[in-house]
């Protein structure tokens, strides 16, 4: 599914993760060497609430000079109750652009491409653990990413994640999952990745994880300078957001298609713990590769793919877990 890399860097900085590795120690009880009651325990019931607000500084075009700042707010929840869960989240981004008129896809005076987009999310998952040392998580998502109308805009996913945990240290998950894009030109793609975990559950010196999809690894590194505070070093995180236009876009052939936005980000965060599993972060990220694309929403790219000069974005979350 589409990744967006705001909310996506916000949980591994915070090190939430509502599916914990039953085989993992439990923050609180790692130093006792004590480790969470298996998912299909009774008493094993969570939720978690998360906000996030973030900034990527104006950037212009490659072609004309038009140029475009983004802002937005990322809202997640998820319920988890013994080996079932359910998430649910949306999101808001604002493009606010300047000399829009000199944007290559549109034609016309005092007009934007496009101001603001909307997505909602909802899914459910399977978890179960296999002996000690493997965990398997069947799930299965949908999406919906629109300008004005959601017809046409909806994105389904489903996959499996294997999880083997070589020691208390050391993780491994192997994913795969398939996507589907509710559209006329909608076609059933199908995805992989491994990301390996280093101390990930560990409340005090470093940790770290890399994650390898087919391109450059994502990788990041952490250190707690106390159990309550800690900073993370992140790069070549990146994301698509995929979105369907309005019925009537200005974006010439456009008019129900679709642009995606894909982006890498490198940089650096810190985050406090308040309470347990609950966290305030903050990031601060250089924002490079950025480039729109656009598809008439049968399937094909139309015009050239367009660049965007590198800046730097900020983001702000808020995250409580019960």
């Amino acid at each position: 599914m589409k990744r967006r890399i705001y909310l996506k860097y916000f949980f591994s900085l915070s090190c939430i993760f509502i599916l914990p590795k039953s085989v993992l120690a439990d923050a609180s009880d790692w130093d006792k060497g004590g480790v969470h009651p298996p998912h299909h325990s009774a008493r094993h019931v969570e939720t978690n609430i998360s906000a996030e607000l973030f900034t990527i500084g104006n950037s212009k075009l490659n072609n004309g000079n038009a140029q475009v700042g983004t802002s937005g707010v990322v809202i997640e929840g998820e319920y988890e109750k013994n080996e079932m869960s359910i998430s649910y989240g949306y999101e808001q981004w604002n493009y606010n652009w300047a000399n829009s008129e000199a944007a290559p896809f549109i034609s016309g005076t005092n007009i934007v491409p496009w101001s603001t987009f909307n997505v909602f999310q909802l899914g459910v998952g399977y978890e179960k653990d296999i002996g000690d040392d493997w965990e398997v998580n069947y799930f299965f998502d949908v999406e919906s990413s629109f300008e004005k109308e959601m017809s046409g805009s909806r994105d389904y996913e489903m996959g499996v994640d294997f999880t083997y945990a070589t020691s208390l240290e050391w993780s491994y998950t192997f994913s795969i999952s398939s996507e589907y894009q509710d559209s006329p030109g909608g076609e059933l793609e199908f995805g992989a990745s491994l990301e390996i975990e280093w101390n990930h559950d560990k409340k005090d010196g470093w940790s770290g994880e890399a994650e390898f999809d087919g391109e450059l690894p994502e990788i990041s590194m952490s250190y707690h300078f106390t159990r309550q505070v800690s900073t993370t070093l992140f790069y070549n995180e990146g994301g698509t957001n995929a979105v369907r236009l309005s019925d009537t876009s200005p974006v010439a052939g456009m008019q129900g298609g679709y642009v995606e936005d894909s982006y890498k980000v490198s940089g650096a965060g810190l985050r406090y713990e308040f309470s347990h599993e609950s966290y305030m972060s903050f990031s601060l990220q250089k924002n490079t590769g950025r480039v729109l694309a656009f598809d008439n929403g049968l399937g094909n790219e139309i015009g050239a793919k367009y660049s965007l000069e590198d800046t730097v974005q900020a983001a702000f979350g808020l995250s409580y877990t019960f």
